[in-house]
């Protein structure tokens, strides 16, 4: 091989050896942003959103409406990926019928790559997206306006 190919080839090799460097240590550092990010939604979990939610379920049950607080963790899921951690205030109750695909909920997705927690509203009979927050600002007053605008007819 001529010298020439010989160096131009190895600067390919190098680059592309720097290159596959680049994305693994970007890749580490996203894993470990978006571990830092789940265990910040933990704690606001927590000492936040389940204490805003057990207020509202509270009030619900003193007038004799069941609403159950449901959570559920980070998960792989069988399309090969990972369905993000939720907490969900049902209001379906007991006598709910159980055939019914859609079913009253509010419910916050957080998702650890922008640390931002989507809402999920369900009445029923409409569901679908109804905003979002970030982590960062999301507060108790902030849920408990939300459900009241969700409750009104008024959140979408």
């Amino acid at each position: 091989m001529k010298p020439e190919t010989a160096r131009q080839l190895g600067a390919i090799l190098d680059s592309r050896q720097k290159q596959k460097q680049a994305a693994t240590t970007q890749a580490t550092a996203r894993q470990k942003a978006e571990a830092k990010n789940l265990a910040d939604f933990l704690a606001k979990k927590e000492g936040v959103i389940k204490p805003a939610f057990q207020e509202i379920a509270d009030l619900y049950k003193a007038r004799g409406i069941a609403v159950r607080i449901s959570e559920e963790d980070e998960r792989p899921n069988d399309r090969g990926g990972t369905d993000s951690p939720s907490i969900t205030l049902d209001m379906s109750g007991d006598d709910y019928p159980s055939y019914r695909p859609m079913k009253p909920e509010f419910r916050l997705t957080f998702e650890k790559g922008n640390r931002n927690l989507s809402l999920y509203t369900s009445t029923g009979s409409q569901a679908g997206s109804a905003g979002g927050v970030s982590l960062d600002a999301i507060t108790a007053d902030w849920i408990q306006d939300a459900f009241l605008k969700y409750q009104s007819g008024s959140l979408r």
